[in-house]
């Protein structure tokens, strides 16, 4: 309880320090700034949508590259710039992938390649879907 008046009375004097000492209606508007801020940080805290999340979407993204490169026919393969019946071949012949990585690290396809597909591949699919 006694840290919890002790913050409440160092932001209220920060806030005093803060605000131009001239104007009632400047330190008001300041109160109410950082009321919204305050509460709209809050309720970012309890709902946080996780489709917004970056890393989320990058997750997607990379099991969705990874689902074509497991599906994607020849031809398919062969539509993306940089892939040619030899590179289309060698990405069939080492599936499954289970992710990005291993088609990097197995040296299947160097990255360039991959982030074609993506642009090719993936983002086609999720344009008609």
């Amino acid at each position: 309880m006694k840290w919890f008046l002790f913050g409440l009375g160092t932001g209220a004097a920060i806030g005093l320090l803060i605000a131009p000492q001239e104007g009632a209606a400047t330190r008001a508007e300041l109160g109410t700034r950082l009321r919204t801020w305050f509460g709209d940080w809050q309720g970012n805290q309890q709902q946080t949508d996780v489709t917004d999340d970056p890393r989320v979407q990058v997750e997607e993204e990379a099991e969705a590259v990874t689902e074509v490169l497991n599906t994607a026919k020849r031809d398919e393969l062969m539509s993306v710039p940089g892939i040619g019946r030899a590179t289309a071949k060698r990405i069939i012949k080492h599936r499954p992938y289970e992710s990005e990585e291993e088609v990097l690290e197995e040296g299947v396809v160097p990255e360039k390649i991959l982030e074609r597909v993506k642009e090719e591949l993936v983002e086609k699919k999720e344009d008609i879907a």
